[in-house]
């Protein structure tokens, strides 16, 4: 079964799709190979970071901004006097400054001072304000901050994109463009010139490679978390034959196995066997865990086919995100990233990246709920032959970093980050801040370990 070696896993070429002769028939073998041709294709980011360098700032003038933690609790409805909020705003906008690395990567001070300037206006407007209603000035006038590590209060100034899946109706590729499995040939999709942008390789509900259109849609990170979303677009399926089609998208609420509420109470690390196929989850990269977490890279490692359930996983240390993977391949594994301090002009870069090989196989499952050090796992994982990413796209949240602190008045929480900025390749379908990083095979992240387990034991003797 599957404890065999890969070798003679990706041997045996079982057809995964029937039909005329035209319908793209692909076996694992091939799909791998087209795998690791799209990840080796990635190359590490090439930047000049002096565009990204401002006035330098020493650690003891940054310091002094995460050292005011406030003793008085955030309160909505708190009124400030004008005087308290515009004494906010120098504060905040100081911090900017002195402590957020991506400054200039956002505009640098002619950007920032325009929008002290509009909040400086609305304030003025009033001789008093509420905690809540500053709060929103803040969070609209700095819509340009398009950082996921950034936030006032835990709200963050931009969306997300969320995935609806399309499933009334499976798809297969052919040579000329899609058609249904019942051989009924896609003319357009109404709204979508490019049907290769929408339609997404995935795996039907037994465990068979198929096409789904997949939309990404802006939506707030705690509504996805908390309810059901519904898709604003219905699709219209034009065929040949003069047929049409409408397709209805399923609700999406963010998968994650963590209790937001009872953060301490979530299992970290866990390990268990699906069918023959050892999975490995930890939810954190926590300098508690590290041991167990590792331990995990080598259980993995010793398997000719494995799993590594990212879906719960929102970050922490990435460090031990590389430790990770060069436990996993007994390898240096580099990645495709420059991070920078742009407040001390401190650079550390993965501009030689190499092509690792490897003769097992690693499914990583992701989904929107996977960020930060997760997609810098993902990232190392591009330059490891066999490594099949599955599920959503990711969290998109890695060009800043986390710490924060508190405004003197208003005793908002601004998360801002410590002087670092992390530029990434710009790929298509590679990793954008919010949009995260594609998988290789698009399915809901909360049914990815069942789908991928079904397909490999169809395609295995």
């Amino acid at each position: 079964m599957l404890k065999k070696s890969l070798c003679l896993f990706l041997s045996l070429s079982i057809l995964c799709l029937t039909g005329c002769s035209s319908v793209e028939n692909i076996t694992f073998e091939e799909l791998m190979e087209e795998v690791n041709a799209k990840h080796q294709e990635v190359e590490a980011v090439d930047a000049d970071i002096s565009d990204y360098i401002g006035d330098l700032v020493d650690d003891e003038q940054r310091n002094q901004y995460y050292l005011n933690n406030t003793q008085e609790k955030y309160d909505p409805e708190e009124v400030l006097t004008q005087q308290q909020a515009m004494e906010d705003v120098t504060y905040l906008f100081d911090a900017f400054h002195d402590c957020y690395g991506p400054y200039e990567y956002f505009g640098g001070a002619k950007v920032f001072d325009e929008a002290e300037e509009k909040i400086r206006g609305e304030l003025q407007k009033q001789e008093s304000i509420k905690s809540e209603d500053f709060e929103k000035i803040l969070l609209q006038e700095l819509k340009f901050v398009k950082d996921a590590h950034f936030g006032i209060n835990m709200q963050r100034t931009n969306p997300v994109k969320i995935p609806f899946f399309f499933r009334e109706t499976a798809f297969q590729k052919t040579e000329g463009g899609y058609q249904t499995i019942d051989g009924e040939q896609v003319k357009s999709i109404e709204g979508y010139e490019n049907l290769d942008e929408i339609m997404k390789r995935s795996l039907s509900r037994e465990g068979e490679l198929v096409y789904y259109p997949v939309l990404l849609k802006d939506c707030d990170l705690w509504d996805a978390l908390e309810t059901p979303q519904t898709c604003d677009e219905t699709l219209t399926i034009h065929y040949i034959n003069g047929e049409s089609e409408e397709l209805a998208a399923e609700p999406y609420q963010m998968y994650t196995e963590m209790d937001m509420e009872n953060y301490e109470k979530n299992k970290i690390v866990r390990v268990w066997e699906d069918g023959e196929i050892p999975v490995f989850q930890f939810n954190a990269f926590d300098e508690k865990y590290k041991n167990s977490i590792l331990t995990g890279a080598r259980t993995l490692r010793e398997a000719p086919v494995s799993i590594l359930d990212l879906r719960s996983n929102s970050g922490g240390d990435s460090s031990i995100g590389s430790e990770w993977i060069n436990r996993y391949t007994n390898s240096q594994v580099l990645g495709h990233r420059t991070s920078i301090n742009t407040k001390n002009q401190m650079i550390d870069s993965d501009s030689e990246e190499d092509w690792i090989e490897n003769d097992k196989l690693l499914i990583i499952l992701v989904g929107k709920y996977s960020a930060s050090a997760s997609e810098w796992l993902l990232d190392y994982a591009y330059n490891v032959e066999n490594i099949l990413i599955v599920g959503e796209n990711t969290s998109g949240c890695v060009i800043g970093g986390t710490s924060n602190m508190f405004l003197p008045n208003s005793a908002c929480q601004i998360d801002i980050g410590g002087g670092l900025l992390n530029l990434f390749p710009e790929e298509e379908g590679y990793m954008e801040e919010l949009r995260g990083i594609y998988p290789d095979i698009w399915v809901p992240a909360g049914e990815a370990e069942e789908l991928i387990v079904k397909y490999l034991e169809q395609n295995v003797d």
